[in-house]
């Protein structure tokens, strides 16, 4: 999945510049209003029109929720995906950058997708082991609504990644005792076997997480950062096309150096 593209989504957008939303299920189409549907159905919050009342009432005050639904425009597809969030007005500016005198427009800010937008999509030369794909999908689902949560799930596939990579869990002490391992503790192992750019990419999402569990303040680009950091580890241990290209190197030079000269 195009992280910057979902980092686009967490920004917001207005009416008139909406993001692309890559579609959860063929992960080839993008998410767009359907047809008959011209915009998405906004509510004024309680506390919103109370605010009304105040003296120093300004327009941008306004806020509220937002609700439709959003269909893949990919003709084969046409998945239907719910859509929920928060809404404010915002100072629209013109072409400069600049405030254009007094005019708004509502900036749409999500919080859940249903399906939820996919963070990594395996291909044909990627197979992404299942609980690591199982994990980041459940990051997926809480990302928007709580980013800490979902970094604390992404860290999860990091772990779980050191699982199928066989770096132990535990170690036996010098009285023969059991004890857990920390992240930090496996990794260095993972980089002691001989992964140390593998070892510092998930060293990286471990920090990231521990960010999640301690100050509960990560935003949706610091964990999709830890989304791209764990995709280029994956990318490394367990894409299939250097091996294939590897291959298919040494049969063509087999192939080759097998002919007489006169068709060299």
């Amino acid at each position: 999945m195009d992280t910057e593209a979902l980092k686009a989504i967490a920004r917001g957008w207005t009416d008139g510049a909406w993001p692309t939303i890559p579609c959860p299920s063929c992960a080839r189409g993008e998410l767009g209003l359907p047809d008959d549907q011209h915009a998405l159905a906004q509510e004024e919050s309680w506390e919103s029109r109370d605010w009304r009342k105040h003296n120093h009432w300004e327009p941008d005050w306004i806020h509220g929720q937002f609700h439709g639904a959003l269909v893949c425009g990919r003709t084969q597809c046409r998945e239907y995906v719910a859509i929920t969030g928060d809404w404010r007005l915002v100072e629209q500016l013109d072409d400069e950058n600049r405030w254009d005198g007094g005019s708004y427009e509502p900036l749409f800010t999500p919080r859940f997708f249903l399906p939820a937008l996919r963070l990594l999509t395996a291909t044909p030369r990627l197979e992404v082991p299942a609980p690591i794909a199982e994990r980041l999908l459940a990051a997926s689902t809480v990302l928007w609504a709580d980013p800490s949560s979902a970094g604390n799930r992404v860290r999860a596939a990091a772990e779980a990644l050191l699982d199928d990579q066989n770096v132990p869990r535990t170690t036996t002490t010098a009285k023969g005792r059991t004890q857990r391992l920390t992240a930090h503790s496996r990794i260095v192992e993972f980089r002691t076997a001989g992964h140390p750019e593998e070892a510092d990419l998930l060293e990286a999402v471990k920090w990231i997480g521990n960010d999640a569990s301690h100050e509960d303040s990560l935003s949706v680009a610091d964990v999709l950062d830890g989304v791209e950091l764990l995709e280029h580890a994956l990318r490394l241990l367990y894409d299939t096309r250097p091996a294939v290209l590897k291959e298919r190197a040494t049969r063509i030079n087999k192939q080759c150096g097998t002919r007489p000269p006169a068709a060299l």
